[in-house]
């Protein structure tokens, strides 16, 4: 049998039906052009197509991520020892809490390894002009980061990975601070493109996401004037009525005290008091569609962001105004492009994490037993009574005639779980070779290991690993939010400032423009290409902040005979300041001190001195190498 195919080289075979629209938006061509919200502009048939679409695409998406809305649950519970409210038998209550210090411990080293440098994100010019701006924008981007809490931002990115394997994080600039603004979201609350892989999400055709929020957290944004125009929009008292499946939650509102966003209070009970009413929910969706989709094929590609209100309003349409780029990272642990989805590091750790619960559990469950014995009674020879309500004598009475080994029997019960504790610790040393956040990455002392340079070695080949997840994170999650960054900032159309400059880390390039500790900055200064330098994965620890390599550079100088050329004396007080005593000029000997002559005990140490009570004397090579430096004179020279 043969079929026919469309013939796609006719124009009839692409017609522009009703069905094939997303909307049709060819009225408000011009609008969009120019930038302009045409949420207000559109018809009732226009609104609620826009409004249907926004929620196919998020649902089409919820049917395949809500697959891991169970695991994901489950993770909550072990990462926050989760033990329910309602419990009553003790057992239910214990719960193994080795899984929340490794989670700890990762996220600590990713930490750590990108965004413990000052300033926290390198960039690199991409040509010699753009060399100064990258240096002003890795400053300017470092104050928008503590300046906006944003190393919690990029914690809460981690620990999403950790547990999830999946982090929506949105990168926004606000305008009215002038800074870039990090707004992490609950993962079951973004519904990304299914249809393509693991960080391919340039080619997202949709990302949408859902928030519950008050009308006045919305109207405080500024970015809806269509509900700020019609006062009918601000007031909402029921839960909406479509109740679109990928507004289901699937979360446990009790464990984080979260609160319930369909919940509504009513204070009093009366109808002149004044009412709560449950959160407005919130459909943010991000696409890309072809032009003819929405009537307007002149456009071709073209990208939009369309806000959906309480699933049927719409109060927000236009073209993105990031350009054609979706302002979305979405960060994970294990990097996997053959996955829709990435995996969590409780994935990893949940299996071995309740068999551990189970063998815990069970070994309460044994000694509870042991502790309360079974006891077999002849009614006919003992008194019940007296064995369920013990007197406080622990009198048990027998009928006459009988002996009381004759009536009762306890049946000893054996400890078959002596070994549980022993499996629990072999389990949990293998959740540590699987997370490499071993004992000695957590701070805990080891009985195995007794040397320093051991508990070194096994640190270092650990960190290797968990170096592996720090760099790919810098190169697939801080790499493009770093980039958004810069791109809105040099976007921005008041891009100038200041920022203060740190007189002990400027760089050369940066001396000159800097006056009174500060450097100001307009939108000439940060132009150009400029990129992320992605991290190497290894902890950015300073060695001058050790006070042990400024000793060794001390022990160095002193057998090379270089302290004859350096002034050995501040290399001392650096150490001493590297030891964390800042103020150290308050010991300092006053110039008064200083003219009454050497104390006691520098009389002693310069006696002990002359007498070579160090034992050790310079070699005579080093001797004729400080004369001829002229560092020594010969005492021939010197009676002289």
């Amino acid at each position: 049998m043969v079929v026919a195919l469309p013939n796609y080289r006719s124009s009839a075979g692409v017609q522009l039906t009703e069905s094939r629209l997303v909307a049709d938006l060819s009225e408000h061509a011009n609008a969009l052009l120019n930038q302009q919200d045409i949420s207000d502009l559109l018809t009732d048939e226009q609104e609620r197509k826009i409004a249907e679409y926004v929620k196919a695409c998020a649902e089409m998406s919820y049917h395949q991520i809500s697959k891991r809305y169970g695991s994901w649950l489950e993770a909550d519970r072990a990462h926050d020892v989760y033990v329910p409210p309602d419990t009553t038998e003790f057992r239910e209550k214990a719960v193994i809490p080795d899984t929340r210090a490794i989670a700890d411990t990762v996220l600590t080293y990713l930490m750590a390894a990108t965004t413990g440098r000052n300033p926290m994100f390198q960039l690199e010019g991409m040509n010699r002009d753009s060399r100064n701006a990258s240096l002003i924008l890795e400053r300017v981007i470092h104050q928008h980061m503590r300046r906006g809490a944003g190393e919690a931002n990029i914690a809460q990115i981690y620990l999403d990975g950790i547990r999830y394997g999946f982090a929506p994080t949105k990168i926004v600039f606000d305008p009215r601070s002038n800074s870039n603004k990090i707004v992490n979201f609950d993962p079951r609350r973004v519904f990304p493109d299914p249809r393509v892989n693991w960080g391919d999400w340039e080619n997202m055709q949709f990302i949408v996401a859902t928030d519950y929020v008050s009308t006045n957290a919305l109207m405080s944004t500024g970015l809806y004037p269509k509900l700020a125009k019609y006062p009918a929009l601000q007031a909402r008292d029921s839960v909406p009525r479509q109740g679109n499946l990928h507004h289901h939650s699937q979360k446990d509102f009790t464990k984080g005290l979260s609160v319930n966003p369909n919940t509504q209070t009513n204070h009093g009970g009366h109808t002149n008091d004044f009412l709560l009413g449950p959160a407005r929910v919130v459909d943010e969706c991000w696409m890309r569609l072809q032009g003819w989709e929405i009537g307007i094929p002149q456009l071709g590609q073209v990208y939009l962001v369309a806000t959906v209100l309480d699933e049927g309003v719409v109060i927000r349409f236009q073209l993105n105004p990031y350009g054609q780029q979706y302002p979305w990272v979405i960060g994970g642990l294990y990097h996997d492009v053959h996955k829709n989805y990435s995996q969590s590091l409780y994935d990893l750790l949940m299996p071995m994490h309740d068999i551990s619960t189970y063998l815990l559990r069970s070994r309460i469950d044994n000694v509870s037993a042991a502790l309360n014995n079974l006891i077999f009674a002849d009614p006919t020879k003992v008194m019940i009574p007296d064995l369920i309500d013990r007197n406080p004598w622990g009198i048990v009475r027998t009928l006459p005639g009988n002996n009381p080994g004759d009536g009762i029997f306890i049946a000893q019960v054996p400890d078959v779980t002596r070994s549980h504790m022993g499996d629990i610790s072999n389990l949990s040393d293998l959740k540590q070779r699987v997370s490499a956040a071993s004992d000695a990455q957590q701070g805990v002392p080891t009985p195995d290991v007794r040397t320093a340079t051991e508990i070194q070695r096994l640190t270092q080949l650990g960190s290797q690993r968990l170096g592996v997840l720090a760099r790919l994170s810098s190169a697939t999650t801080i790499r493009p939010m770093v980039r958004m960054m810069v791109a809105n900032i040099q976007d921005s159309l008041d891009a100038k400032g200041a920022i203060r400059m740190d007189p002990a880390s400027t760089p050369q390039q940066l001396a000159s423009m800097t006056q009174d500790g500060y450097l100001d900055f307009d939108s000439q200064m940060i132009s150009g290409d400029i990129d992320y330098l992605v991290i190497d994965g290894t902890l950015p620890l300073e060695p001058t902040r050790n006070a042990e390599t400024w000793m060794s550079m001390i022990g160095v100088m002193n057998q090379t005979g270089l302290n004859m050329e350096y002034d050995v004396g501040q290399i001392a007080e650096e150490a001493i300041r590297s030891m964390g005593i800042s103020n150290l000029d308050r010991f300092r000997i006053s110039e008064e001190a200083r003219q009454q002559g050497m104390s006691p005990s520098q009389q002693m140490a310069m006696a002990q001195a002359d007498r070579g009570a160090t034992g050790k004397t310079m070699p005579n090579e080093d001797v004729q190498r400080q004369v001829e430096r002229g560092n020594l004179v010969p005492i021939s020279e010197a009676r002289r």
